[in-house]
């Protein structure tokens, strides 16, 4: 291959490449925010079929005063109670406590 053919291909495999990443670097960047007191904490198992397999898998739900119903990790279930002020955050899928106040 000639030099200029071999430059423009490094060019354009940089071009995209950083294009590529820039999306991956800011979608790591994107989160949602869930914030209020808690009205009422939900347990329920939901069947799920794997296969010739079904298997219940717990559920944690946490309805919010502002509206919102959050499902949420065991450990963060357990540790809130109701009348806390609490805020979650959503970040790639996963839900995690970022703070919480009690209301004694």
């Amino acid at each position: 291959m000639s030099k200029p053919k071999i430059i423009i291909l490094w060019t354009v495999a940089v071009f995209f490449l950083y294009f590529a990443w820039s999306d991956f670097v800011q979608g790591q960047f994107k989160y949602s925010i869930f914030e209020g007191c808690v009205l009422e904490k939900d347990y329920s198992e939901k069947a799920v079929e794997r296969g010739t397999n079904i298997q219940s898998l717990p559920n944690y739900t946490i309805r919010l005063s502002s509206g919102q119903a959050v499902s949420v990790p065991s450990p963060d279930f357990n540790s809130i109670k109701k009348g806390d002020h609490v805020i979650f955050i959503k970040q790639n899928g996963s839900i995690s406590l970022y703070k919480r106040e009690s209301q004694s």
